[in-house]
């Protein structure tokens, strides 16, 4: 009589079988994970080096970069000299309050306005509707600099010059948001208005009350962009509001540029808590598992890639003026 190899002993042959044959497979993955991991650190080492040169002395902030040395990374003579400066010298909390309420107004108001307009295209049938909804996407591609001045000159003949409305008003009406709430909105069954609409329901009570729960992830993704395209305006709050009292994070992050020298500690201090919402966002979508989730992230990195290409040239080239200057 043959002896048979028992159950556990079979198992444990195919899963070594199994090991091995998925062993090649990672092997062949080992120069992705390298070259993930190599990309990783170029991309996190000028992050690393902001927050140590923002916690050094502004003396030592280069000593450690010419030549390069691990000391660059790591705060040798640790203080928050430059986070006290920025907040008892030149006021930062100010700045971060304005923008922050500016921008929580503009998301709330400014996301209504893009919703009922985005819905109003998707739904209604009227005169002009393509040719109006092409003049709304063309107005995004007008360049912000080619509208400054004439908005400026209609600021100041109705007397809003350094007021809170001139800051507001120009980011209500967003035409990227309506862009993306009149697609996702297109998707919606008629079926749905209709039976709506024969139970009683005013076109308002079907907005708010069917279609806008339904609306979460484009709503998420709508509302982030919107706070941060706020977030990041420099040049048209530099020019519209230039008083302290209504001054933006990015115009107070500017300061730091004086006619002489460079303040690279309070610059950089300054930037960093910029840069939090940001890197808040993108925690919360890495962390985030839920497909809609996911889904509303790549619309936000996308929409907000756009925005921030626009937003990116009217900082260069205002640093530039002031640092001219």
């Amino acid at each position: 009589m043959t002896d048979r190899p028992s159950k556990r002993t079979r198992a444990r042959g195919g899963s070594s079988s199994g090991s091995s044959r998925a062993s090649p497979a990672r092997l062949k993955r080992l120069p992705l994970y390298l070259a993930v991991v190599v990309v990783s650190i170029v991309a996190v080492f000028p992050l690393l080096w902001a927050i140590s040169a923002s916690l050094s002395p502004l003396e030592q902030i280069f000593a450690h970069t010419f030549p390069f040395s691990w000391q660059a990374l790591i705060p040798v003579d640790f203080t928050l000299d430059a986070y006290r400066a920025l907040f008892e010298e030149r006021g930062f909390a100010r700045p971060i309050i304005n923008t922050t309420v500016l921008g929580l107004i503009t998301v709330f108001v400014g996301g209504l306005i893009a919703a009922m307009a985005g819905f109003a295209f998707a739904t209604f049938d009227f005169r002009f509707k393509n040719v109006l909804f092409v003049v709304v996407l063309l107005t995004f591609m007008v360049p912000p600099e080619a509208t400054i001045i004439p908005l400026y000159s209609m600021m100041d003949r109705i007397g809003w010059v350094n007021t809170w409305q001139a800051l507001l008003l120009p980011g209500l009406a967003n035409a990227l948001i309506v862009f993306l709430f009149r697609q996702f909105f297109s998707d919606f069954a008629a079926d749905l208005y209709d039976a709506a609409r024969v139970d009683g329901a005013s076109w308002f009570r079907v907005f708010f009350a069917i279609v806008m729960p339904m609306s979460k992830p484009v709503l998420i993704a709508a509302g982030l962009v919107l706070f941060l395209s706020v977030w990041e305006q420099f040049l048209w709050p530099l020019v519209v509001a230039p008083r302290p009292e209504f001054r933006m994070i990015q115009v107070a992050i500017s300061l730091s540029f004086t006619q002489y020298r460079i303040l690279w500690n309070e610059l950089l201090a300054g930037s960093m808590m910029a840069a939090d919402p940001n890197v808040a966002i993108d925690l919360l979508m890495g962390i985030g598992g839920a497909a809609e989730g996911l889904m509303s992230a790549c619309a936000v990195k996308a929409l907000g890639g756009a925005i921030m290409a626009r937003v990116a040239p009217q900082r260069t080239f205002a640093s530039g003026q002031m640092s001219l200057s």
